[in-house]
């Protein structure tokens, strides 16, 4: 027999897999599903076994060079998930299979962490005869075995702290040689709860009362978990309804059935506030899984679940992947964010792959939000999920007030700071009362752009289409696309002019200001400049919720999940700054931001407030957000995605022709444009159109019929990293058909000419 290896290299080669030997000594441990090393092209590269043929396709066949250690081959139902994966995303088949092992697997750098230990190789009489004649002449070997025979458990650790004696690696040496000690190593997990004191394995936090309303939703999700095949639960409720005790009861009840359970959250910021209320509950079982944690952390976290020792992963995007054993039930949690769609190949969102995980599973996938997606609270209302509400706050807390500032006549009555009068009063009324206030704006750094008052040049990236933003407390200017940094010139590189000024304003500038406002109030910033390090998230967190700041200032990573009873007033410095962008998403994700935002206000026993100042106080989302009615934001937003044929109606596909050469990245953008025409047009013509084989889902119910191509045009950002970029976009359902028309195309066009790129994005978060 010989494998089917498919390798991890990312070029359309690599779609199809390659045949290698199986040797006598791997014959019992390469599996379907198993991570292999394999020869590649002159390099030794990691594959995943897909399958097996009793005649390879080629006359000289190289052998598996070695199985990836410490790991287990993947499961029917997850390889089943990747071949989903590969259909739907349209990536190659070990791109998808890749992320179901850790990074440490996927770079041949998975190892156990060991330590070195020592014990007594003797009886205890004999032990305490050495001591007696080392005494005088081997002080430090004597000092050695006696604190081993004073010790519960005769065992020592080589090379680290040990309160009972300095150990001498030069004397316990000595005493191997002579047999009076013995050495080994055991496995040591490197653990992320490193700092949290693990609860007991049961009866950690007492479970809170639970609402009429909870409680309801409690019996609704137990009684899907007993049906076969349960359709996915939207669990819709409003901030702070105490969403995060309805998934705990659910996964005691998964635990009770000997099954195990994911817990999803879209920040790493949010990721050890949630595993720590979790710990709190269930103790030992529960693994974390998040990009912050060391490739060593995130490796024993991953074999703790596949072990079974862990039946419970908290964890970012990548968490759905997590090798759960006899999975029970899928929790995504906000699972509006669009942080769970993934940028770079596969182009996954882990809400639709943890629906899929758990329809695999046969299991039920809960998804909860206080502003659910468009999309997912369409498919509540046309039947497709089971839809429960939350519609009050635990302990009866009413929602917190809103007001909405209008800005215009803030400017027009001479008020040009950043701030109105009616937040800087709430703050100060706050700040007297000893409460904690959060200012959000979801914009980084000092000045969103540095202009030339003479001619109007901005200083834009040399390598992106996009103005560079100033950063006061490093003095220079960076683009947040590709990181470029440069200082702020003296003089307009442009015309010479000294007139430089800084526009527009970012948390950097907004802490800056609060600090000369208001000199006594203790301020603490969090964004990406602030949280670049390890554990940085948590310690800003933590402080604040300790009372150890007055006023947060952060980006959107502080306007989700978090919940800080002391905070009593919420301002949204700016609510335009995703307002105006040409994407059919902006209304949604302001309402969504201001609804999350407003939400971190009045979570205590102290009622809450919130101020949005905005110049565009009469937009739908600034209304409906004041108002805290999503059901009127949905009906407005939904008639305006039926008119232009926008998701949930249609499925988009985003092709993206890159490249150095702005010539050559047009000619080929409109060759491939042609291509996808025509395929839309064959695929449309074809008796089989619209009549999805069994396998797929059926598109919403009122989708047209038929594919359109839209393009090529230049991206919104034409230019970033030094490359241009063309865009064509598909609208069609259901998404098989429209990835169809894209995969036809892309057979059809001729190869992309050296130096040109191209990149799909089936069901984007944007467009632009």
């Amino acid at each position: 027999m010989f494998a089917e290896v498919v390798v991890d290299v990312p070029t359309a080669k690599a779609a199809k897999p390659f045949h290698y030997g199986v040797p006598e000594r791997l014959r019992g441990s390469v599996k379907v599903g198993s991570a292999v090393v394999v020869p590649f092209g002159g390099r030794r590269l990691v594959g995943y076994v897909v399958g097996f043929v009793e005649t390879p396709d080629v006359a000289k066949v190289k052998d598996i060079l070695e199985v990836a250690s410490g790991v287990a081959p993947l499961s029917k139902d997850m390889m089943a998930l990747a071949t989903w994966m590969t259909a739907r995303y349209l990536c190659l088949p070990a791109e998808a299979i890749a992320q179901m092992f850790p990074a440490a697997v996927r770079r041949r750098k998975a190892s156990a962490k060991t330590q070195a230990l020592v014990e007594l190789a003797v009886s205890s009489e004999e032990a305490r005869a050495f001591v007696a004649e080392a005494e005088r002449r081997a002080p430090r070997q004597a000092e050695i075995v006696r604190a081993l025979l004073k010790q519960r458990s005769p065992v020592l650790r080589v090379g680290g702290p040990n309160p009972a004696i300095r150990t001498s690696p030069d004397a316990v040496r000595a005493l191997i040689r002579k047999g009076i000690l013995a050495s080994k190593k055991i496995e040591v997990m490197r653990t992320p709860f490193s700092e949290i004191p693990p609860s007991p394995a049961r009866g950690g936090r007492t479970p809170l009362r639970l609402t009429a309303d909870q409680d309801r939703a409690v019996s609704a999700i137990l009684a899907a978990m007993d049906v076969h095949g349960p359709k996915p639960i939207l669990l819709h409720g409003v901030t702070a309804s105490g969403k995060t005790e309805v998934y705990m009861r659910a996964i005691e009840a998964v635990l009770a059935r000997g099954r195990s359970a994911i817990v999803l959250v879209p920040e790493i910021a949010l990721t050890p506030q949630l595993a720590g209320t979790f710990r709190e509950r269930f103790g030992g079982r529960v693994a974390l899984l998040h990009s912050r944690l060391s490739a060593g952390e995130r490796y024993d976290e991953w074999r703790r679940a596949e072990r079974g020792e862990a039946r419970i992963v908290v964890g970012a995007r990548s968490a759905v992947f997590a090798p759960a054993r006899n999975l029970g039930l899928v929790v995504v949690d906000e699972e509006h964010e669009n942080s769970y769609k993934q940028e770079e190949s596969p182009r996954y969102h882990a809400r639709e792959v943890a629906c899929e995980r758990a329809r695999v599973a046969g299991c039920l996938c809960v998804l909860g939000s206080a502003t659910p997606s468009v999309e997912s609270f369409y498919r509540a209302r046309t039947g497709e999920y089971d839809y429960i509400a939350l519609t009050t706050r635990v302990e009866m807390r009413p929602l917190p007030s809103v007001e909405v500032v209008d800005m215009r006549e803030e400017l027009a009555r001479g008020n040009r700071s950043i701030f109105s009068r009616a937040l800087v009063r709430a703050i100060r009324e706050r700040l007297a009362r000893r409460e904690q206030v959060i200012l959000f704006l979801n914009r980084r750094g000092h000045s969103t752009f540095v202009l030339c008052r003479e001619c109007g040049h901005a200083l834009r990236c040399p390598e992106c289409d996009v103005a560079l933003t100033y950063h006061a407390e490093e003095g220079r200017m960076r683009c947040h696309y590709c990181d470029h940094e440069e200082a702020v010139p003296d003089t307009c590189p442009k015309c010479g002019s000294s007139y430089i000024k800084y526009f527009g304003a970012g948390t950097e500038r907004i802490e800056r200001e609060v600090m000369r406002v208001f000199p006594q109030a203790r301020v603490v910033r969090m964004d990406i400049d602030t949280t670049r390090t390890k554990r940085a998230h948590e310690n800003i967190v933590n402080m604040f919720r300790g009372g150890e700041y007055d006023i947060l200032v952060g980006t959107q990573m502080v306007a989700k999940g978090h919940d800080f009873p002391r905070v009593t007033l919420v301002g949204v410095v700016s609510a335009d700054t995703c307002l105006n962008l040409p994407d059919y998403k902006a209304g949604e994700r302001t309402f969504q931001l201001l609804t999350q935002a407003a939400g971190r206000a009045g979570r205590g026993e102290r009622p809450g407030q919130v101020i949005i100042q905005t110049y565009a106080p009469d937009h739908y989302a600034v209304q409906r957000a004041r108002d805290h009615d999503y059901l009127g934001f949905y009906e407005e937003e939904i008639r305006a995605r039926r008119s232009l044929l926008y998701p949930p109606f249609v499925h988009l596909v985003l092709v993206v022709v890159s490249g150095e050469d702005p010539r050559e990245v047009e000619r080929y953008a409109i060759s491939l444009g042609a291509a996808l025409r025509v395929a839309a047009r064959e695929h449309d013509a074809s008796p089989s159109a619209g009549e999805p084989r069994p396998s797929e889902a059926p598109g919403p119910r009122d989708a047209p019929a038929g594919v359109r191509v839209l393009g090529p045009s230049p991206c919104a950002m034409r230019r970033v990293k030094r490359l241009y970029r063309w865009q064509v976009l598909l609208k069609g359902a259901p998404v098989e058909s429209a990835t169809a028309v894209v995969r036809r195309g892309l057979a059809t066009c001729p190869a992309p000419p050296r130096g040109i790129m191209v990149q799909v994005d089936v069901d984007p978060e944007s467009v632009l």
